[in-house]
């Protein structure tokens, strides 16, 4: 059956009950824990009350999924939790990533045109994947991977590509061309190649929340890179995360502003990371199926916040693509989500439910907080 609207592709599992896959194995090396440490000799009467008004806080940075991750909990099982944490990050990036030639996406990817039985998870993310392109009409595309490895070689030799090239790269770039059997097997049709970069760390991001929710952690923050975030509970203090906005400048490390964050999930997407300048112009890797070119459509970054960080990710992606006005008229119609756009011309823009947890600081820097008024 094609992936598309009509035909029963949801998660697999719910963000809520998602089964964490087993710890297949743990990593000696890259590990670094930053427990709450003690500085000074304390009574034991003191050290009793402070063990007890405070929770014990884990902290662990490693690579996966091509970026570094840096996770931090709360709790007394948070050193044990965020060690399954990693092991799942792992695992993740083993499964889904297109960059190794055994993990199953690539084993789909290469199948031409073959029924593929997948693990649950990548199944779920793929399923996933599927629904969120059908939603935006294909702004945000699973299967656009051909176009996606035509503009890397690109970037790689520094040329752009041909209008032929590109012409050829888009033919197969649908999600519809993505089957699953009644078995829970999937296939690719017309050449089709999936690429899971706009989707997987916020599906990630879903998994660990989870897991987090089930070891009974108090709070635990997931930063996936520099893109997707995952909040689960508020700091012990009871103030939420509070998740910085970078500004449109590759040199430039300062913050528009600042999201924060209770249970909720927040991606962004950018045109400053992954490009390359050829000609006087500068070519990134956000990609408008509609022209086969890295998206133009006015926008710098946009930030999604949601109750999924899947949805989070690949809505982020989508909205850059659709262009402010676009971007804009979907929020008014799903309104299941949050929303800032930062625009070419310095303005930011805040959908209107989220005017109590953002907080614009980007004035001093020539930034120009806009009225919501669409």
């Amino acid at each position: 059956m094609p992936c598309v609207p009509q035909t029963p592709l949801g998660p697999l599992v719910s963000r809520d009950l998602r089964p964490a896959p087993p710890v297949l194995f743990s990593r000696p090396v890259d590990r670094v824990w930053l427990m709450m440490l003690f500085t000074k000799k304390k009574s034991r009467s003191r050290a009793a009350h402070e063990a007890t008004a405070a929770p014990l806080k884990a902290t662990v940075s490693f690579i996966a999924m091509g970026t570094m991750m840096r996770f931090c909990a709360y709790g007394a099982q948070a050193q044990r939790f965020l060690e399954n944490a990693e092991a799942t990050t792992v695992e993740l990036d083993r499964l889904l990533s297109v960059f190794s030639p055994h993990s199953e996406v690539s084993q789909l990817n290469e199948a031409d045109g073959a029924w593929i039985e997948l693990s649950a998870h990548t199944a779920a993310v793929l399923s996933e994947a599927c629904d969120y392109s059908a939603q935006t009409d294909g702004t945000y595309d699973l299967a656009i991977g051909t176009l996606v490895n035509l503009w890397s070689a690109s970037k790689q030799a520094g040329v752009v590509p041909t209008p032929e090239d590109i012409a050829q790269a888009l033919a197969p770039c649908s999600y519809r061309t993505i089957e699953r059997d009644e078995q829970g097997r999937f296939r690719l049709l017309n050449g089709a190649r999936v690429d899971l970069g706009g989707i997987g760390k916020g599906y990630a991001a879903d998994v660990l929340c989870a897991q987090a929710r089930q070891a009974g952690v108090s709070a635990a923050l997931f930063s996936l890179g520099t893109s997707s975030v995952g909040a689960w509970g508020e700091k012990p203090d009871g103030s939420p995360w509070k998740v910085g906005l970078k500004t449109a400048t590759t040199a430039d490390i300062a913050t528009y502003g600042t999201v924060c964050l209770r249970d909720r999930f927040l991606s962004s997407s950018g045109d400053w990371e992954q490009c390359f300048v050829k000609g006087g112009r500068r070519y990134h890797h956000i990609l408008d199926k509609s022209s086969g070119y890295p998206a133009d459509t006015g926008l710098r970054s946009v930030a999604v916040i949601a109750d999924s960080g899947a949805q989070s990710e690949a809505y982020s992606t989508a909205l850059f693509v659709m262009g402010l006005d676009d971007a804009l008229a979907f929020y008014r119609q799903r309104g299941d989500f949050e929303a800032v756009f930062l625009t070419s011309d310095r303005q930011v823009i805040a959908t209107p439910k989220i005017s109590t947890s953002f907080e614009f600081t980007g004035e001093d820097m020539g930034y120009h907080l806009l009225p919501y008024n669409y």
